[in-house]
């Protein structure tokens, strides 16, 4: 359930970074053009970053598991 909801979080965020950079490309403002930039990395950057740190869980999640005796299994 807890993935579930986050997950539908990441999709709200994501969608308002894609919908910031559409309204920033129309706005005819001196910052405009700054916030679209910012906008349009967020977007790129933070799934990216999301998906580092999932791929890093995965990796160290069953790190210390196996070494419980001692012995390493094959």
């Amino acid at each position: 359930m807890l993935k579930r909801i986050g997950a539908m979080a990441a999709i709200v965020v994501l969608l308002g970074f894609v919908v910031a950079a559409l309204v920033f490309s129309f706005i005819d403002a001196p910052w405009a053009g700054q916030a679209l930039a910012a906008s349009l990395f967020c977007a790129i950057v933070v799934p990216v970053f999301i998906y580092v740190m999932l791929l890093v869980a995965k990796v160290l999640r069953g790190r210390g598991a196996d070494k419980k005796d001692g012995k390493k299994e094959e």
